[in-house]
């Protein structure tokens, strides 16, 4: 099920976007459909993530998890 949602009904970039200004930790959660805490948020940052590279990153590979596109990055 999870899967079928990624691929298709993932959250819409600009969505992700405006909630990634708010708070990026509950976007990335909402975005990979996995729980994000804020560890793995500096991981992100320190890797160079970005709510731009996650939206391409899901766009090539939709299943990709955040700890896949830390490693990307």
């Amino acid at each position: 099920m999870q899967e079928q949602y990624l691929t298709y009904n993932q959250l819409l970039d600009e969505e992700f976007m405006k909630l990634y200004t708010a708070n990026p930790v509950n976007a990335l959660t909402l975005y990979f459909l996995e729980p994000v805490d804020i560890i793995a948020f500096w991981e992100w940052e320190a890797a160079g993530g970005t709510c731009e590279k996650a939206i391409h990153y899901k766009l090539e590979k939709p299943l990709i998890t955040l700890i896949q596109a830390i490693e990307t990055c």
